[in-house]
């Protein structure tokens, strides 16, 4: 290549990167237009590690090094949080702080509590999550797991189940270690876990928390403001659709924050990890939830219930006749259907997302059977009535009916019996040739008359051989009594004479 060639290829290189660095620098978070938020990039985050995700479906709607190994800090405490509300704790339980809960990194936040202390177990939760107390996730450690390491084999244990690959707990807190570590997705995946359960999104929700501890023999009030700026109101980050969740910060993982949100239906969760400065996860979270909210579209009440309809569709009728072509299998059909025009919101495009919004409507249907599911059926009938919900509590109801006719197997008095007539016509040629059948009634009676009269010959024969038999046993008894007297006389049988004197009765 000549020089010339040579300095057109540094030139054309050169105006490459300044065109990318000019596009990159194109997309920042001072660049973002709040107004357009569907235009929302990745160079928009001042986070280094991002993902905002369907809470109910789980579905991605935006994603920034979402799997890059990151640290959590306090955002630890959601996994905290979870297992303390899955033990057999109840709320309202007294528990005393254990000495563990002192034993805590200089530097620490806490909420304050300490050793000997005597509240409720629910106060200690809402007092350490949102305060972000170390103190209390130490507590809350050997209350729950009878000691800090095997609670916090628990943490980890539960993130396996739920198939975080990217996560390793060595506190109960979060404070710094090189060996606890999670991702954006895996924290996501907890989050939604967590919100599961009604007295985690309660807690979590909660702007302000007051405390009643007994110290000292004492009562001791705390009144603990919720670190989430987002849920206070009249302050400048305030978000009013935001319903948690948790904060996070040290040297080493930045400012971090885990949101969730809800808004005409649409529920969401955010994920920032590691920005530079306190409030920039506060503008980061706004945005993603803004941006979530542009990815939904409507749903019909009634195609949810067209598609809830298709798990009970088709039932078994009893008494079915038995020549039925489906085997008395019936399909139901939508009838009458009232708030079927009411909206749901649901993630574009997104089967799971359609598939999720299915399953929460379906949990809130009631059915109720208007009479049994016996044949006979005809089409049109109405079988059942059908309500349910939506998320927002409108109401929706219709009725099942039945799709086809299903006839009733005939009682056994009412099959049919065959018919024996006599035939009214018989040809000439079969008289001719002697060929006239019989008529059936005439065959089944001259069977009988063969069958009586051979009965009464075996009688018979039965008789005069029992009459016979009877008549020999009696000459022979008088034979008998004969030769008995004749033997008393002494005279001999008459038999014996003749022998003896050769005589012969003529």
């Amino acid at each position: 290549m000549t020089r010339f060639g040579r300095y057109c290829a540094a030139l054309i290189a050169a105006l490459i990167i300044l065109t990318n660095c000019l596009a990159a620098g194109a997309e920042t978070p001072e660049s973002y237009d709040m107004s357009a938020p569907q235009n929302l990039q990745a160079g928009h985050l001042y986070a280094e590690s991002a993902l905002l995700v369907d809470m109910d479906s789980g579905e991605v709607l935006f994603s920034k090094n979402s799997r890059v190994r990151m640290y959590p800090a306090s955002t630890t405490k959601i996994m905290t949080l979870l297992l303390a509300l899955e033990s057999d704790i109840p709320l309202g339980a007294r528990v005393t702080i254990p000495a563990e809960a002192a034993d805590i990194p200089e530097g620490s936040s806490v909420i304050p509590v300490k050793p000997g202390d005597v509240m409720s177990f629910e106060d200690l939760l809402c007092g350490f999550m949102l305060s972000s107390g170390n103190d209390g996730a130490n507590a809350i450690a050997v209350l729950v797991g009878g000691s800090i390491e095997s609670f916090v084999s628990r943490m980890n244990e539960r993130a396996r189940a739920l198939g975080c690959e990217g996560t390793h707990y060595v506190n109960a807190h979060g404070y710094h270690t090189s060996e606890h570590y999670t991702t954006a997705q895996d924290l996501a995946v907890i989050s939604r876990e967590a919100m599961k359960n009604a007295d985690f999104r309660r807690i979590v929700a909660e702007p302000t928390w007051t405390m009643a501890i007994t110290r000292d023999g004492g009562a001791v009030e705390t009144k603990i403001v919720s670190r989430n700026s987002l849920l206070q109101s009249g302050e400048k980050y305030y978000y009013p659709d935001c319903t948690g969740i948790k904060t996070g910060h040290h040297g080493k993982a930045g400012w971090c924050f885990v949101g969730s949100a809800e808004r005409d239906g649409m529920r969401v969760i955010c994920v920032v990890l590691n920005c530079a400065q306190e409030n920039d996860k506060w503008y980061d979270a706004a945005r993603l939830f803004e941006y979530g909210f542009t990815r939904y579209t409507d749903v019909t009440a009634a195609e949810l219930l067209n598609r809830i309809k298709a798990g009970f569709d088709h039932v078994s009728v009893a008494g079915a006749a038995q020549d039925d072509p489906q085997g008395g299998e019936l399909a139901l059909a939508l009838s009458q259907v009232v708030g079927g025009e009411q909206t749901v919101k649901v993630v574009s495009g997104s089967d799971a997302a359609l598939n999720a919004a299915t399953d929460r409507f379906a949990e809130s249907v009631s059915i109720e059977w208007t009479r049994p599911l016996e044949a006979p059926i005809a089409a049109g009938e109405i079988l059942a009535r059908l309500t349910c919900a939506l998320p927002g509590g409108e109401q929706v109801s219709a009725q099942l009916v039945a799709a086809r006719d299903i006839a009733a197997q005939p009682a056994a008095s009412e099959v049919p019996q065959q018919v024996t007539t006599v035939p009214e016509q018989i040809t000439q040629s079969q008289q001719e040739q002697g060929q006239v059948p019989a008529p059936v009634g005439r065959k089944k009676s001259g069977t009988l008359v063969f069958a009586l009269i051979g009965i009464l010959l075996v009688a018979a024969v039965a008789a005069i051989i029992a009459v016979r038999e009877a008549n020999r046993r009696a000459r022979a008894r008088k034979r008998a009594a004969r030769h008995r007297a004749w033997a008393m006389n002494g005279r001999p049988a008459p038999s014996t004479a003749r022998r003896q004197t050769g005589t012969r009765k003529r």
